[in-house]
């Protein structure tokens, strides 16, 4: 059954199985969002718990206008942010990503080789923790934009509804995130006197 049918079946007659159906069909997808956004497990429950729960509650009154991913992930974008300022004077934790072998930050790139070599993987290791910590660095608005744009893989409209940005504002947005991830990472790796060859 496709959204649309579990959608009116629940706004129709209250189904709970449909919206039950519905968890189950993109709980895991809010929790990596969550996770990747605010760098714990717990959060990431919490937001998952979060964006449910508000979904319960105004899912009646879903139109349809967005596909019902990009108004969950809207949800779970402002239990993010909502809960980033909560946290405001914790320490940073770094953000999880399992795809940094592909261009995820612009002119950050890291290739695996064919064979890894000991040495090769302790240094996409070493590579991959200082992006992680220089991307946990970055505003949590701009890695909003990153994270959707680029390792959730939504479109630029689907960002700019669900961040209620117009689609200029999230290429701006998106264009500053990347620079300030490079620029970040070139300060934790290189300012530790490290380097990458």
């Amino acid at each position: 059954m496709d959204d649309q049918s579990l959608v009116e079946r629940f706004q129709n007659g209250g189904d709970r199985a449909a919206f039950e159906e519905l968890i189950a069909r993109y709980e895991n997808r809010i929790f990596r969002f969550g996770f990747r956004m605010c760098g714990q497990e717990q959060d990431a429950e919490d937001v998952v718990q979060d964006t449910f729960v508000s979904a319960y509650r105004y899912l009646k009154g879903f139109r349809g206008d967005a596909s019902l991913l990009t108004w969950l992930l809207k949800i779970a974008s402002s239990a993010c942010l909502k809960k980033r300022r909560l946290k405001k004077n914790e320490p940073r934790s770094h953000v999880p990503f399992e795809d940094l072998q592909t261009q995820t930050a612009g002119e950050v790139r890291i290739d695996s080789p064919l064979s890894p070599t000991p040495d090769s993987e302790v240094l996409s290791a070493e590579v991959r923790a200082k992006f992680h910590e220089a991307l946990a660095a970055i505003p949590a608005h701009y890695r909003q934009v990153l994270v959707l744009r680029e390792l959730e893989g939504m479109s630029t409209k689907e960002v700019a509804e669900i961040l209620d940005l117009t689609e200029s504002a999230v290429k701006v947005r998106l264009h500053r995130a990347r620079g300030m991830v490079y620029q970040e990472f070139e300060r934790v790796y290189h300012g530790e006197g490290n380097k990458l060859n």
